[in-house]
């Protein structure tokens, strides 16, 4: 044990001695906590909310679990995830996204998590424009299969392309609902502990 003593005195007292008397120690020391300082300013409600996160309130989880039963990735969202929509489909393949449609616009149905909520209405306003899109472009028959190309469609070049278009449109706005529902799914199961 005294070799450590020994140690202390002769060899680190006297360095820590000079270190202590250094101005470039200080301002590195000055510098280092400032810049600790400044890092903990700017992302202070990141960190508070990562330090504060619990994970969803009971309400959420169960809102977030009536979610997948109503749009399941295996349902429409895969119908519409996969599909060209330049092909004739068959309506039925987008109840699951009418019911989400019409029934998940009200009070009942909002998050209290502020990142799924709004997750939530981004899914709803896009799943609203594809079923726009879907009633404006898509012409229904009596089987229940809609296509954007109809039956009796002209050869006109300018018929053709507007159809094109349409068709483009249609497989858009399917993408966007499909990437916010995998954005949102991907965010629930990250606050489920």
């Amino acid at each position: 044990m005294d070799w450590i003593l020994d140690l202390w005195l002769a060899e680190l007292q006297p360095r820590l001695e000079q270190l202590w008397s250094s101005l470039d120690f200080w301002r590195a020391l000055a510098l280092a906590l400032f810049t600790i300082l400044a890092a903990l300013a700017a992302f202070r409600e990141t960190l508070l909310r990562r330090l504060t996160r619990r994970g969803l309130a009971p309400r959420d989880r169960e809102l977030f679990g009536r979610l997948l039963q109503v749009l399941p990735a295996d349902g429409s969202i895969a119908f519409i995830g996969g599909a060209d929509f330049g092909n004739a489909f068959d309506r039925r393949r987008l109840d699951d996204l009418n019911h989400f449609y019409q029934s998940w616009d009200n009070p009942e149905h909002r998050f209290l998590d502020q990142a799924l909520e709004e997750k939530r209405m981004q899914l709803f306003v896009a799943v609203a424009q594809f079923l726009d899109t879907v009633r404006l472009h898509a012409t229904p028959d009596p089987a229940s299969v809609q296509s954007v190309v109809t039956v009796n469609a002209d050869r006109d070049a300018d018929l053709q392309e507007r159809i094109r278009e349409d068709v483009r449109q249609l497989n858009g706005a399917a993408k966007a609902v499909v990437t916010i529902h995998q954005e949102i799914v991907r965010l629930g199961r990250m606050q489920i502990p």
